[in-house]
């Protein structure tokens, strides 16, 4: 790293970072002006160096032995590449500068794209050489932060870009959808997941949906069908697995979609047999995977993977490596929300996914201190 970057880095990671909200980003796209349209991009240009800066500082903190990771290395280079790509680009003064910018951010939002399978790996592989000495869970949960919000920031930007190049000035749907539903989500995510459970394992739960199934909200769709699809994912396995060995008929997955002053709560509950408190108490932990560790009575120890003719990779296409419960609070929490887990074992498992349908939440970028963001009224268990 040349000395000028760390300057630069030391220097822009002691300003604050702006956030917005929800309302503020479907303002950007309502009428997009030429000189809103330039401000937007002038805006950004300044903001996420500021951002990549406070996460380029983290790393520079972190024990020797994490950066010389060869996974973790190569995301500390992409943040590296991203803030000085940034900082030395040049400023946008007109609407082709805009448009040069716009490729520019495209280029970088692209390079992220592969990212979260890198840190995946890179954990997988300091958790055996270190055996838990060094705890990077909060390390994570900030880079994660950050590259959600830079990914927000940068695609709002590049959806409006591409409409305005098309003719389209008013009404602009950027990455926030103003009408997402999540009942349909779960019903598309119900069929999806349902067919991968059947290839899988030869049989699958119903999932009963009930509530208000007509609740709309401003939301970005990908952030909820990513939450969704890991929540379904968990209840699907832990039904099948507790029920399909003993030959019991497999139960409904319930979910229920509930909306109320400030929330929008959805609750998935599943009859997989629940989890034990040691294993409650992990399931934040990134690299934390019940798989294998979940057997019924009557197959103790079984490998249901053998049993289900499946090998271990496809088998994981639905266990899952331990990265999707923590990184689905946090992508629940960036916009004011949160996952809450209850479980009675030997029963089932419900699980509270809380979401403001109010739009006026800032983003959490993973610098606010927690027990704030605890205090904040707007997050709660249940909707009120």
């Amino acid at each position: 790293m040349l000395p000028r970057s760390i300057h630069h880095i030391h220097r822009l990671a002691a300003r604050p970072i702006q956030p917005v909200t929800i309302q503020e980003l479907l303002s950007r796209s309502a009428a997009v002006t030429d000189r809103s349209h330039l401000q937007h991009a002038q805006w950004i240009r300044q903001e996420m160096p500021v951002r990549l800066a406070h996460r380029l500082s983290d790393y520079l903190q972190l024990p020797f032995v994490v950066v010389c990771n060869t996974r973790f290395n190569e995301v500390f280079r992409l943040f590296l590449h991203a803030f000085e790509t940034l900082v030395d680009s040049p400023e946008i003064k007109d609407e082709r500068d805009v448009e040069q910018f716009s490729v520019t951010l495209r280029g970088l939002v692209r390079s992220t794209d592969d990212m979260v399978h890198m840190l995946q790996e890179g954990y997988g592989e300091l958790q055996a050489l270190l055996d838990g000495l060094v705890d990077l869970d909060d390390f994570l949960n900030q880079i994660f932060f950050t590259r959600i919000g830079n990914r927000v920031l940068a695609e709002h930007f590049l959806t409006v870009h591409k409409a305005r190049a098309n003719g389209l000035s008013d009404n602009i749907i950027g990455v926030v959808d103003p009408r997402c539903r999540p009942a349909e989500q779960v019903q598309q995510l119900a069929k999806s997941l349902g067919e991968l459970c059947c290839d899988l394992y030869g049989d699958k739960p119903k999932v009963v949906l009930d509530g208000q199934l007509d609740t709309e909200l401003s939301f970005v769709p990908e952030h909820l069908s990513f939450m969704l699809q890991e929540i379904l994912k968990n209840a699907f396995r832990a039904t099948v697995e507790r029920h399909l060995p003993a030959r019991e008929a497999i139960p409904p997955v319930n979910v229920s979609v509930m909306k109320g002053s400030f929330d929008v709560t959805i609750k998935v509950s599943d009859r997989g047999g629940g989890m034990r408190q040691d294993q409650l108490e992990q399931i934040w932990r990134y690299g934390y995977t019940s798989t294998r560790e979940t057997t019924s009575p009557s197959t103790a120890g079984d490998d249901l993977s053998g049993l289900c003719g499946q090998d271990d990779r496809s088998f994981r296409q639905i266990a899952g490596y331990g990265f999707g419960l923590p990184l689905s609070r946090v992508y629940a929490q960036y916009f004011g929300g949160d996952i809450h887990v209850q479980s009675m074992r030997g029963y089932g498992t419900d699980v509270y996914l809380n979401i403001n349908h109010l739009g006026d939440v800032l983003e959490f970028t993973g610098d606010e201190s927690r027990e704030a963001k605890l205090q904040d009224p707007h997050t709660r268990l249940v909707a009120s």
